[in-house]
């Protein structure tokens, strides 16, 4: 059954890919592969090059910003560790269509099979590095909407995506601030959902006290203010290596965009890719991220090849990388966990 289960999965997440490619072939069609292939002629190689080192760059500080916590509680697992299980969460979460969850589990996971991490703990460590995230696309969203708002009349659909934003940061801080604070609402709510599954009802007070621990572990990490500190400048230069990513990209094109405008780009992208459904957004973000250029004053042509490009680099790079790893520890896992049985 389970196996069944998992071929269902998959399916349904290639399936969903196979519709997110037709999505893109019909979306470069309207733009013309006639200049999409005359940009490319166009390409400075060397400045794509930038881009490249520029996204694992991106990837590098992330990793870095999760071990700050992970290595609070463990501090001999390396950099480079910590890099690797990152590309495979960022892997996962490229697969995973609707809630894009997947990978942070795959990360808690790694965690506890590799460096016998305790789930508690390792929940905390990922619920702490999203928080830093949460926070720093927060301000860079407010600032987007804000610079939007001074030099441009957004169309309607930049409205749509400012409420959906709205909705889902709304949810989000209230997650966190219930974790926090130690409000009860979220208590209840676990409480509740333990007592009308049959599955896990019996499991009610160990599945309590997991929660009780990792809010514990969760505050004192955000509480500790080197700890936050860090974070926060790890956020920050990962988002500034998303800037000059884009101008960079850009003027390989031949194209040049100020930073201000390519802050408003940044914003509208992280507000496209909270969309839930497709994995990775295959399509949808193309197009919104298309638009959104030709909005800024970018050629449909060079739109279109800056955003292939990108998404070629930190969608499919990032994927088939991280997907290798993957594979890669799975087979070690379960190999080790053979011998164990043996």
């Amino acid at each position: 059954m389970p196996a069944l289960l998992m071929k269902k999965e998959t399916l349904k997440v290639f399936g969903l890919l196979a519709v997110g490619i037709v999505i893109l072939l019909f979306l470069f069609r309207i733009i013309g592969f006639q200049e999409i292939s005359s940009a490319l002629r166009e390409l400075n190689i060397y400045y794509y090059l930038i881009v490249v080192i520029l996204v694992i760059g991106g990837s590098f500080f992330w990793a870095m910003r999760w071990g700050v916590f992970v290595r609070k509680i463990d501090p001999d697992i390396s950099k480079i560790d910590l890099f690797k299980m990152m590309l495979v969460g960022q892997a996962v979460n490229n697969l995973t269509p609707i809630v894009k969850m997947g990978g942070e589990l795959t990360r808690v996971y790694l965690l506890k099979e590799k460096f016998n991490m305790k789930a508690k703990e390792g929940f905390a460590t990922v619920a702490s590095d999203l928080t830093m995230e949460f926070i720093v696309d927060i301000i860079i969203v407010t600032a987007a909407v804000i610079l939007l708002m001074i030099f441009t009349t957004p169309p309607l659909l930049v409205y749509i995506m400012i409420f959906i934003f709205a909705l889902v940061s709304s949810l989000i801080i209230f997650i966190i601030l219930e974790i926090y604070l130690g409000y009860s609402k979220l208590f209840r709510i676990i409480l509740w959902i333990c007592r009308r599954i049959k599955r896990v009802r019996t499991k009610e007070e160990d599945i309590l006290n997991m929660y009780k621990s990792f809010r514990r572990t969760f505050r004192r990490s955000l509480r500790d203010r080197k700890m936050f500190g860090e974070g926060m400048t790890l956020s920050f230069m990962r988002k500034g290596l998303d800037v000059l990513k884009y101008y960079i990209l850009l003027a390989a094109l031949g194209h040049t965009l100020g930073f201000v405008t390519i802050i408003i780009a940044i914003g509208l992208s992280i507000m496209l890719l909270l969309i839930p459904g497709i994995p990775g957004n295959i399509g949808v973000y193309e197009g919104g991220m298309v638009s959104v250029f030709i909005f800024l004053g970018v050629s449909p042509g060079v739109a279109g090849t800056a955003v292939l490009l990108d998404r070629l680099v930190w969608y499919w790079g990032i994927t088939g990388v991280g997907g290798m790893l993957g594979t890669k520890y799975g087979m070690e896992i379960v190999a080790r966990n053979k011998g164990k049985t043996l």
